[in-house]
């Protein structure tokens, strides 16, 4: 097992070296196809970058039932400020102890880079007999799950699915949320300011994370933090907006340049700061403002039109809208603004939003929705995905807890639905029949600088993986 462990992190720092921001997804394919030509394995790559890989049973093993193992090859591309890493080009720069993995002030990729990983080594493996192993690996996972929603299943056989995009190694997801992002635009006429002083808001030190594992943390949301800081400003003419860079991230930091007649708005500021109930994962929060060199020109949208900006992020639903009913301590409803992007007199928000119950996205999508139509604002709703609904007859359920158990001494692991969205919701509202589960070892803080990959976990989970393939029929 030691052998098989250092195989699959040599497999990771070897995709790490490779761009996988989403929608660039075609170099991981690429060597994922020529990974299956060199060990003679079936494959077929799509017109969008997504990968099937075939393995055929051991002798002995032909009439057990087809394992499909499915990864996502994107990951969520993050950086400090002060980094110069190019995600398009740079090998992600690992730092690595007998603990863990994690990358020098950029996102690690372990989401889903371990599980890509986990489905080559399965592929690699010549240790023990394995029955007939499909291996998919999808694309755009990040932004809408666009690669399993394209993906063609014709070329599936499989009776189980056991996807790799799980983040605790104790852990068995066994349902998820589905999930809708939504676009609210506007093109304004600009003008250039005068007689205006001209200020900047730089929010900064927020610890972010995912849009939906990490919504019930309390964690703040620094482009809905900026709309409240600047909501008493009565007399405002934004310049810029920069919130955010992804609609499943929580936004950590945010920078506006505003012009206004005068600045009593800075005690109100101030006031609203030192009032803050501020998480301790988030004390690391950092508000200035200053006012601008007067010699630079800037060009301002309209008062009204930086009023409707404010009051749209104020008003859309967000964070923890509902909690479940019957699964307690699960986020039912969220909503998350991940990006805010005004410039040149175009305003961009976007907002994702989950739900484990689809009609109560749906009415809170078009609750968003008569708001924001209200203020002017033209609505483009993408990535729209299908919850996964709980089985109570899952024998993968059943194989996996008591392989969990035979790794672990007796310990008992968590099966649970989550409120993030996963690829098997999309997967089984193709292949209905399908016996799904998600599994993964742990992986912290994704979708930030602070992402971190637990190696013992991975360990772990290699344990209880290969003693369920075992012992499925």
């Amino acid at each position: 097992m030691k052998d098989r462990y250092n195989k699959l992190i040599d497999f990771f720092k070897e995709i790490s070296k490779i761009p996988r921001n989403s929608k660039c997804e075609e170099k991981i394919a690429d060597y994922l196809c020529d990974f299956a030509k060199k060990r003679n394995l079936w494959y077929k790559k799509d017109k969008n970058n997504n990968v099937i890989i075939k393995r055929k049973a051991s002798i002995g093993y032909e009439n057990k039932n087809t394992i499909l193992f499915q990864a996502h090859t994107d990951m969520v591309c993050v950086k400090t400020k002060e980094s110069k890493h190019d995600f398009s080009k740079d090998p992600i720069e690992i730092i690595q102890n007998e603990r863990i993995l994690k990358a020098k002030d950029t996102s690690l990729g372990a989401d889903d880079g371990i599980g890509v990983a986990i489905l080559m080594l399965l592929l690699d493996e010549n240790e023990i007999k394995l029955p007939n192993i499909e291996c998919l690996f999808t694309t755009e996972e990040e932004i809408g799950m666009n690669g399993a929603r394209s993906f063609n299943y014709s070329d599936i056989d499989a009776k189980y699915l056991i996807n790799l995009d799980g983040e605790e190694e104790n852990t068995a997801i066994v349902g998820c949320a589905g999930g809708v992002t939504t676009e609210y635009t506007k093109e304004v006429n600009i003008s250039e300011c005068k007689d205006k002083k001209v200020y900047t808001l730089e929010i900064n030190g927020l610890y972010g994370g995912h849009s939906g594992v990490d919504i019930d943390k309390g964690r703040m949301n620094s482009n809905y933090l900026a709309a409240n800081l600047l909501d008493d400003i009565k007399d405002i003419e934004i310049i810029s907006w920069k919130g955010g860079t992804k609609d499943n991230a929580i936004a950590n930091s945010t920078s506006v340049i505003f012009a206004s007649s005068n600045d009593s708005f800075k005690d109100l500021i101030d006031n609203k700061v030192e009032s803050l109930d501020v998480t301790e994962e988030d004390a690391g929060l950092l508000v200035l403002i200053h006012e601008n060199k007067k010699s630079a020109k800037f060009n301002s949208i309209s008062n009204k039109d930086s009023l409707s900006i404010i009051e749209l992020i104020l008003n859309l639903k967000q964070n923890v809208i509902e909690w479940s009913k019957d699964v307690k301590g699960l986020v039912e409803t969220s909503g998350n603004i991940g990006v805010v992007d005004v410039s040149d007199g175009k305003i961009k928000i976007i907002e994702s939003l989950r739900s484990s119950v689809d009609e109560k996205r749906d009415i809170i999508k078009e609750e968003n929705n008569l708001v924001a139509s209200g203020l002017g604002f033209n609505i483009k709703e993408s990535g729209q995905y299908p919850g996964w609904k709980y089985n109570p007859n899952s024998i993968l359920e059943k194989v996996y807890i008591n392989s969990y158990k035979n790794s672990h001494n007796g310990k008992e692991p968590i099966v649970c639905a989550i409120h993030a969205g996963v690829e098997c919701g999309m997967i089984f509202e193709k292949l209905p029949n399908l016996d799904m589960i998600s599994l993964g070892p742990d992986v912290k803080d994704v979708h930030t600088v602070n992402e971190t990959l637990y190696l013992d976990s991975c360990k772990s989970l290699l344990n209880t993986l290969f003693d369920m393939i075992i012992n499925l029929d």
